[in-house]
């Protein structure tokens, strides 16, 4: 699928010599949708579709009805959103889900541009904002948002989208709209999501016809990093899809793919090499060493081994300087769309 527009709508909204504290991602985000749909998906209704108290302010008394409104703003566009909709998602976890599908369905009857580009917006003018609404609320004080982290997931979801039929424009518009929904209240993708786009790769790839709309296929040219949280093995902290185009660099210096913080991993701590089909990893002389973990057990130490290079499998697990954990895998394409 490819992500193109014909429109104008590249919106930007300013917030010089304003209060920045007001200026979050759903301030934003509710900006743009209100332009998008014309009026017709105000704030108010953005925030109902959450399952929050926005619809109070239909008050007979007209004063209250005003007053309401006012103080529904000042909490839409401060980080109180954030605790409401956590609440919400508490309540009913598919909360998102049926938020994005009401919000998809009025953009659709109200928006001046089809869906394809309706797609697109969201991945470019829309995530221009939303980025900057987060790195304000980083600013004010939300210390649990990691942009780096989050500037990569979504860059993986935009690849992940382009990479789709225009027959599937819909439901990758409600993809995307339940992502930024969890996104702007928990500060990361939906790990569900994650671990479909990044779950794990086969042993065996199931023939089938080449005609097989099911038949399934791997990208001989792209594999798949991910990071684990040093202290909670099972829970994902990032992932990166891997050329065989271009060296995929890890170490502590800021030109590497990946940049460890972590003391122990050197400068320039190894790298992964796509050659004629396969993958090998070169330990670049780091002083701890790396270790390739195939079904438990070592396969592979640089300080043991030597440099390499080694020939990597998927399913691989790589520990860096016995601290950083790493695991590798295929990309796979299964006639539909494509998952890591």
């Amino acid at each position: 699928m490819r992500l193109t527009t014909n429109t104008e709508q590249t919106r930007s909204f300013d917030v010089s010599g304003e209060d920045r504290g007001w200026h979050t991602a759903l301030y934003y985000f509710a900006e743009h949708i209100r332009s998008l749909s014309r009026g017709r998906v105000n704030h108010k209704v953005l925030y109902s579709y959450l399952g929050t108290n926005g619809h109070y302010i239909n008050h007979d008394n007209p004063t209250i009805r005003k007053r309401t409104a006012a103080v529904l703003s000042r909490l839409v566009h401060s980080r109180r959103y954030v605790e409401d909709f956590r609440a919400s998602y508490e309540r009913n976890p598919q909360v998102f889900d049926d938020a994005a599908r009401l919000l998809c369905a009025d953009l659709c009857d109200g928006a001046d541009c089809n869906i394809e580009e309706l797609v697109f917006y969201f991945c470019g003018p829309l995530w221009n904002d939303v980025q900057r609404g987060l790195e304000h609320e980083r600013e004010d004080g939300r210390v649990e948002l990691r942009l780096d982290r989050i500037a990569n997931e979504m860059s993986s979801l935009f690849a992940w989208c382009e990479k789709q039929p225009a027959a599937r424009s819909e439901d990758l518009l409600a993809v995307l709209a339940s992502s930024y929904f969890h996104l702007m209240t928990f500060g990361y993708l939906d790990e569900r999501f994650v671990c479909e786009l990044a779950d794990e790769t086969p042993l065996t790839i199931p023939e089938g016809n080449n005609d097989d709309p099911n038949r399934v296929a791997r990208r001989e040219d792209c594999a798949c990093l991910v990071k684990y949280a040093s202290d909670e093995p099972d829970a994902l902290d990032n992932w990166w899809t891997v050329v065989s185009a271009h060296p995929f660099s890890i170490g502590r210096y800021t030109d590497c793919d990946i940049i460890e913080t972590n003391p122990c991993v050197s400068r320039r701590h190894c790298r992964i090499v796509g050659e004629g089909g396969r993958w090998l990893l070169e330990d670049q002389g780091s002083v701890h060493g790396s270790r390739v973990l195939r079904e438990g057990h070592v396969v592979y130490d640089s300080a043991r081994d030597g440099a390499g290079p080694f020939e990597l499998a998927f399913g691989d697990r790589l520990v860096l300087a016995g601290a950083s954990s790493y695991w590798f895998g295929g990309l796979l394409v299964d006639g539909h769309h494509a998952r890591r």
